[in-house]
């Protein structure tokens, strides 16, 4: 019996190891890996008991790394311990949950948690093998589900891209991006005032898309991190769209 602990910060994974080999000595010695990938190849070679995954790591994100251990190890036990607790990684989890049958256990938790709650955390997911989520984050795992499609959107409308290159990058209509945008903005805000007396005034006051934008930051929906690995991946793909218009042109 193990317990494996995927964390790049070496002293908050040395204080993660200490704290399970005295709370939980028969699970000792503690499996240690520093980045995703790694995490991923360890996982499904060594099964330990419970995996406490760290979110933003080198080379994969803990949420990916998830992902890919659960595709081929459905019975691990993953606690997601982070201290970047944003709502992109948290729709991303609930998501990849959602799609297994039957759900494996886990845990999502701050790092900044009294040891007492962490070591609750542990001991209910492992032992009990039922799921725990941080009361600071429980609204978050409430809310309406983002699909493939919106979760794009989202860093495609922050990288300032028009609905006409969201439907080529898409391979959509124009007419199926304003479509699926405003699901989009109605999972976003769920006080719109459609069908109201302040419809007209608010449709003249706010930019949608700008207020999108700014409530995907405030929620945590987008975070510089995915932001620059999209806008690498999108500079690629407008260099190749750029050639395919001009072609297109001729």
């Amino acid at each position: 019996m193990s317990i494996l602990i995927a964390e790049d910060n070496v002293a908050q994974r040395r204080y993660v190891c200490e704290l399970l080999e005295r709370e939980f000595p028969e699970y000792s010695p503690l499996i240690e890996v520093s980045d995703g990938e790694e995490a991923i190849q360890t996982t499904l070679e060594k099964r330990p008991e419970l995996c406490i995954f760290d979110i933003q790591m080198p080379n994969l994100s803990g949420v990916k790394a998830a992902k890919k251990v659960w595709r081929e190890y459905p019975q691990a036990k993953i606690i997601f311990w982070t201290q970047f607790p944003h709502e992109i990684y948290i729709n991303e989890i609930r998501k990849i949950i959602r799609s297994l049958d039957p759900q494996p256990a886990y845990g999502f938790i701050h790092k900044n948690n009294p040891e007492s709650r962490f070591l609750r955390f542990v001991a209910t997911v492992l032992e009990d093998g039922a799921d725990m989520i941080d009361p600071a984050f429980k609204d978050s795992f409430k809310r309406p589900l983002l699909t493939e499609f919106e979760a794009e959107a989202l860093r495609y409308l922050a990288l300032g891209l028009s609905n006409w290159a969201i439907a080529r990058k898409c391979s959509l209509s124009q007419r199926g991006v304003e479509s699926r945008l405003a699901n989009l903005y109605e999972k976003l805000f769920t006080s719109l005032s459609e069908g109201t007396e302040n419809e007209s005034y608010d449709k003249l006051a706010y930019n949608v898309r700008t207020r999108a934008f700014f409530e995907s930051l405030r929620r945590g929906l987008i975070n510089r991190d995915e932001l620059e690995k999209s806008e690498s991946e999108l500079a690629n793909w407008i260099e190749r769209d750029r050639k395919r218009f001009l072609n297109e042109k001729r």
